[in-house]
């Protein structure tokens, strides 16, 4: 490590090396212990962090520091211990700079009483034990041992502490912790700032920096530029690769990556990390170890539940985007304002779980969902997940997949769901109102019963072959949408925009149709009961206003280019084919059936749709209770035109099993429209 040719012996007197030997041996001792402190920290603190998991990052578990047996709050651990690595590191460089100082002096000392090369003086078999005072001034020894000397020093004190520090870093970063992360950056900075001011010393005993420095580099090649190599990859995985998904500066490592431009879609990928010459595996791992997005899987977070049964995990506004946790149990958790973005949950358990705004108010008035702290779940994958009886109220699931999600009873109102693709998911009884918006999304044979999809935004939705018995559609804004082969039948659809809606092959015995707008429209399967009540139907074109709305509305759609490009046809072919529309033998059919007020036969119409309606919510083929949920509802309007006593008086009675499945709320509406109709 020192450098031997430093002044000629000619340029200076020479300190008595004699006086010297007890000051170096002093000082290393002293330096020695210190070192063993700084190693005994740097291993303390590396099995502390080692021993964090991601499962412990979740539930923010505290650190339990080992032998102490002290818990520390996780967040307070990471942003602490940064800091005390630091001080110690850079107390322990200070302190070999001294030693230094006094070795090398030592060592220029000495040479003056070596008549040769060949044999070293006795004095150096004085000198501490201390391998890095052995590696300055100590006697010859052979390559091997010289090399591993120095190897010592420059990894104990030049980089284990920066790897260390980035170490930290790294096992922090699933948190999602911007925060954190920038705490862990600056000391990782101002360490490596430290070495490069400092360490320069530990080799030269010149007082100038500049000097010491050249003076180093020119000595000591090798040292120096494998010293200047590790410390710039360890400031590149810390600011460039080590980052927080979406945060400034993994944006710009993005950037930097030349693999990283459009190659999917133009989407950045977020599973992993990305260096260059060197990327992820498959899995978002680097080296098969780190990631930087959490990872529990097949996992019981709960345990044991509360007596009460009240929530027992709470996550309330968690960055949880990108993570992997298929199969876990989330039952009863507080999500609220959570981030679950890109985050795959397939299978996994959300039953009762309320993923909700934290702040539900000012959705209401001002829609802004980032004031009101909503939850976020934007391209999630939840298939085949649990969320019967969830509160999803606000949450954002553009582009999610939630194919063969089970969401019963699940209170989805004000949610995006806008090209979101739920293929044969699960909705019997679900409250989609407040004007959901659901452009694009895919509902192929979904089970909606009795869902409440009042003033649902759901332009170029596809409802193929879905069950949609006793569902509310009143208002909805289905323009576009594809109701093929699906089933309305006591569906209530007054009001609703059934402009370009594919609705071939669909099946409305017992629905309500009252006050809806239809134009180029297929026509659906003809109601043989009579009981459709078409009255108020509205066979004609849009008007100028109505268009502007509609175009306006699909132009501020969100979702991916695709939906917007369906949009975009939507509006052309409605303008295409409006005046050639009138005449057809849809036009023709819809036409003909406008007029029957009430329905035939008209004196009977009232207790006869009463009679289907109880008939078929009481069903034992429908005794989830979704039909018997979508009745309830509908008779509780001010509208509905069959005996509400009747119907409320047939869920009540033994024989319908699907009346336990109703909602209480649903029910208790029920009985005060039943009460108020007795009166």
């Amino acid at each position: 490590m020192a450098d031997r040719a430093r002044l000629s012996p000619e340029s200076e007197t020479p300190v008595n090396p004699y006086s010297l030997l007890e000051a170096v041996n002093s000082s290393s001792d002293t330096a020695h212990t210190g070192w063993l402190i700084f190693l005994a920290i740097m291993t303390y603190l590396m099995i502390a962090v080692a021993g964090v998991t991601h499962e412990a990052l979740l539930l923010e578990t505290p650190v339990e520091l080992p032998i102490l047996q002290v818990k520390i709050q996780l967040k307070q651990f990471f942003q602490f211990a940064p800091v005390v690595l630091v001080l110690f590191h850079l107390g322990i460089l200070a302190q070999l700079v001294l030693l230094a100082r006094k070795t090398l002096e030592f060592d220029h000392a000495i040479r003056f009483l070596e008549t040769s090369d060949k044999r070293t003086h006795p004095l150096r078999l004085e000198l501490h034990n201390f391998f890095f005072v052995q590696g300055i001034a100590g006697p010859q020894r052979s390559v091997v041992m010289s090399a591993f000397l120095n190897l010592m020093s420059w990894l104990t004190i030049v980089i284990l502490p920066v790897v260390l520090l980035l170490y930290m870093q790294v096992a922090f970063l699933p948190y999602h912790d911007v925060t954190t992360t920038w705490i862990n950056r600056i000391f990782l900075t101002l360490d490596i700032a430290g070495i490069l001011l400092i360490g320069v010393f530990l080799m030269r005993a010149e007082t100038s920096f500049l000097q010491a420095f050249w003076r180093s580099t020119v000595a000591h090649p090798v040292s120096a530029i494998s010293t200047a190599v590790v410390l710039a990859i360890v400031a590149y995985l810390s600011y460039f690769a080590a980052t927080v998904p979406g945060e400034p500066l993994d944006k710009v490592g993005q950037r930097l990556m030349a693999w990283s431009k459009p190659a999917d879609g133009g989407k950045v990928q977020q599973s992993g990390f990305s260096l260059p010459f060197l990327s992820a595996g498959t899995d978002g791992t680097l080296f098969g170890i780190f990631r930087r997005n959490l990872v529990v899987t097949d996992s019981d977070l709960l345990g044991e539940r509360e007596p009460s049964g009240e929530k027992t995990l709470r996550l309330r506004g968690r960055d949880l985007r990108y993570a992997k946790l298929d199969r876990t149990d989330f039952s009863g958790a507080d999500l609220t304002g959570a981030a679950l973005d890109g985050a795959s949950l397939v299978g996994a358990n959300l039953e009762k779980a309320s993923l909700a705004c934290a702040e539900p108010d000012t959705v209401m008035l001002s829609d802004n969902r980032v004031a009101a702290r909503c939850a976020t779940a934007r391209g999630v994958d939840l298939t085949r997940a649990r969320l019967g009886n969830a509160r999803l109220w606000g949450v954002d699931f553009s582009g999610a997949k939630l194919d063969e999600a089970q969401l019963d009873g699940a209170d989805l109102a004000n949610a995006v769901l806008t090209g979101a693709s739920l293929s044969s998911a699960h909705l019997d009884r679900a409250d989609l109102t407040g004007g959901v918006q659901a452009q694009g999304a895919n509902f192929l044979n979904a089970s909606l019963q009795g869902a409440d999809l009042t003033g649902a935004r759901l332009q170029l939705a596809d409802f193929s072959s879905a069950a949609m018995q006793g569902a509310l559609l009143d208002f909805a804004q289905l323009e576009g949408a594809v109701l093929r082969d699906a089933n309305l039948e006591a569906a209530s659809l007054q009001q609703a925009r059934l402009i370009g809606t594919d609705m071939s092959g669909m099946k409305m015995a017992g629905s309500d149709l009252r006050g809806a707008v239809v134009w180029m429209a297929q026509a659906p399967v003809w109601d043989s009961t009579g009981l459709t009540d078409l009255s108020e139907l509205s066979v004609r074109a849009p008007a100028d206003t109505e268009r502007a709305s509609l175009q306006a509305s699909l132009q501020r759609m969100g979702g991916d280019d695709e939906l917007r490009r369906k949009g975009q046809e939507l509006t052309a072919q409605l303008a295409e084919k409006d005046a050639t529309w009138s005449g057809t033998l849809d036009q023709q059919r819809w036409q003909s059936w406008v007029g029957a007020s009430p329905p035939p036969p008209a004196l009977t119409y009232k207790s006869d749709l009463t009679a289907y309606l109880t008939k078929l919510m009481c069903s034992a083929r429908w005794s989830n209770g979704g039909i018997a949920t979508g009745v309830a509802r509908r008779a509780t309007g001010t509208q509905f035109r069959g005996d509400v006593v009747a119907v409320y008086d047939g869920l009540k009675a033994p024989s319908c099993v699907a009346s336990s499945q109703a909602p209480a709320k649903v029910m208790r509406d029920l009985s005060s429209a039943a009460e108020t109709a007795r009166n």
